[in-house]
């Protein structure tokens, strides 16, 4: 995953290839279970990737990207 200076995504790496971030649709910020000694702490991007594809992506406080599925 490639971050613009804001911190939403610029491009994603999917099925091996750079793909890059036409469009984010929706941004929001979940932190939950911070009680535990294994809070949850997550960016969450709805974006537009090439070539007109939506994906969700999400980056954890540890700075780790992920993509769901």
């Amino acid at each position: 995953m490639i971050a613009s200076p804001g911190g939403a995504p610029h491009a994603v790496i999917t099925g091996g290839r750079h793909r890059l971030v036409v469009a984010v649709r929706d941004s929001w910020r979940v932190q939950d279970r911070w009680w535990t000694d294994d809070p949850v702490d997550r960016a969450y991007f709805d974006v537009v990737i090439e070539p007109g594809r939506v994906a969700l992506v999400y980056r954890e406080a540890s700075g780790d990207w992920f993509m769901h599925a």
